[in-house]
């Protein structure tokens, strides 16, 4: 009875499998991966900056990625920090994941760049942008707070402009004090994901350089690195 227990077990760990499979080898068949482009922000010192900066040339091209280097660079520390006001993200490496110029996941920790195309379809498949930090996923689909997070990877530009009027000084200063994850949870158009969305993993903080929590998605099964 334990043996068939066990061979069930395994059937169906074996179907979830070819099922994963499968859905990735589909998401890659409706995305052209030459369109696809990373952007990430790291630091020289974080082992693991530089895995993801070895990995994604190696899939995706030599021209797939923009590198932000943190460490004594003023300019994209400043950027860092907008990030993080809009965002809550702490640790590094912070891999933005674009599609045709379009953004479609900001992922706070290292993870399987193979699984690009397959987290580009969830993201469009739901209308938005999928968040990962502190130890949830989150999907995005207030338009303003995309736009600024394009603008911080994307253009590089600050999305906190200072202005001499007195009306959008105070505009600037009300968003920038909101808490990262007000911002994006309060919002009708950005929720939660659920449990069966995302959950949790022991193994996060392996990840992750710095205070940050790394997430293991569930909807895409293939998207946590396969441990060596």
């Amino acid at each position: 009875m334990g043996k068939l227990k066990k061979k069930g077990l395994l059937m169906v760990l074996f179907l979830f499998f070819i099922l994963s499979i499968v859905s990735y080898a589909v998401a890659e068949s409706q995305i052209d991966t030459s369109k696809i482009h990373f952007y990430i922000y790291g630091m020289k010192t974080c082992p693991h900056c530089h895995r993801m900066k070895e990995e994604i040339p190696k899939i995706y091209g030599k021209n797939s990625l923009t590198y932000y280097e943190l460490v004594g660079n003023d300019e994209n520390n400043k950027l860092f920090g907008e990030l993080y006001q809009l965002t809550g993200i702490r640790g590094v490496p912070v891999i933005a994941i674009a599609y045709n110029g379009t953004l479609y996941a900001v992922i706070e920790g290292e993870f399987n760049v193979s699984a690009a195309p397959l987290i580009i379809k969830e993201a469009q498949k739901n209308g938005g942008l999928i968040l990962v930090v502190g130890g949830k996923a989150y999907l995005i689909k207030n338009q303003t707070h995309i736009q600024m997070l394009e603008t911080i990877f994307i253009k590089h530009n600050s999305v906190f402009k200072q202005s001499t009027s007195t009306s959008s000084s105070s505009s600037s200063t009300s968003i920038s004090t909101n808490s990262p994850h007000t911002s994006t949870r309060s919002s009708t158009s950005g929720s939660t994901t659920s449990n069966s969305a995302a959950s949790s993993t022991a193994q996060s903080k392996k990840n992750v350089c710095g205070p940050a929590l790394f997430l293991l998605l569930t909807l895409f099964p293939l998207i946590l690195r396969k441990k060596r």
